[in-house]
């Protein structure tokens, strides 16, 4: 009883204080998109130079999730800095030793767990309500191309996200639940690191290739991709680009986005 007693007491207490939270600074761009997903925008002081949308709203800079202005931080006063593990435990520790609240957020490994972390962002600023709409309409999306994509033939999917070395989609990833939804095989399961040769996956032989646009490799890779004309995927002329601000940032719109996409290679 008295265990129980506790766990309320600090649930409403915590509550307490996210409603007294005013001003938010973000250090990752998942977390500022998940900010404005819940309706905080407007608590929002400051973010880093590549959450764009905040940015072009006026929302002061503050560096990158890795390399943080410390100075600029503490000048903008926040309630709360939310960030992740790229931070430097040293940054987060001076800015724990100023006096600010800071909370560092895993990177989600499946869409339950960008769910969750959407609901936890919006418990600690305030905003829980928006949150569980936002989280529920996701839910619902994900749940329909799950159930039409069991109509369709397994297929064997390439996922890349890097060049130079080639880099993929591993099991235990948010991203590889992209493919799991869409009756996919990852050609890449069981692997422990991401680096692949070409020559291995081109033995693997998928059936779609999906390429990130991101790092501006993407077009190029898919021209290296189309000239293996024996492959199974460039046969069928399965070889695609994805926005890598929808599919490899973690946030429960960004997830539907990017999975009505793959849902759409793989089923056309």
């Amino acid at each position: 009883m008295r265990i129980k007693l506790l766990v309320v007491l600090l649930l409403a207490g915590f509550s307490v204080l996210a409603q007294d939270v005013k001003r938010v600074i973000s250090l990752a761009p998942s977390i500022t998109e998940n900010i404005y997903l819940v309706g905080g925008k407007d608590k929002l002081v400051g973010c880093t130079s590549y959450c764009t949308h905040a940015v072009s709203d006026g929302i002061e800079e503050i560096g990158s999730t890795v390399d943080v202005n410390v100075e600029k931080i503490f000048a903008l006063k926040p309630d709360v800095v939310l960030t992740m593990k790229l931070t430097k435990p040293q940054d987060i520790a001076t800015l724990e030793k100023l006096g600010i609240r800071v909370e560092v957020l895993e990177t989600p490994r499946t869409f339950d767990e960008i769910c969750y972390q959407t609901l936890d962002i919006a418990r600690m600023i305030g905003n829980e309500g928006q949150a569980k709409k936002v989280v529920a309409d996701a839910k619902s999306k994900v749940a329909e191309i799950q159930k039409k994509s069991k109509q369709l033939p397994p297929s064997k999917i390439f996922f890349q996200i890097g060049a130079n070395p080639i880099f993929t989609v591993l099991d235990k990833t948010f991203m590889n639940d992209f493919i799991l939804y869409c009756n996919g095989e990852n050609i890449a399961s069981g692997l422990e690191h991401g680096t692949m040769t070409r020559e291995s996956i081109l033995l693997k032989n998928p059936d779609v290739i999906i390429i990130a646009e991101m790092g501006g490799f993407g077009e190029q890779e898919q021209k290296v991709w189309n000239a293996y004309d024996g492959m199974t995927a460039v046969k069928n002329d399965k070889v695609f680009l994805i926005a890598s601000e929808t599919s490899c940032s973690p946030t429960p719109a960004n997830f539907v986005s990017a999975l009505e996409d793959v849902y759409r290679f793989v089923s056309e």
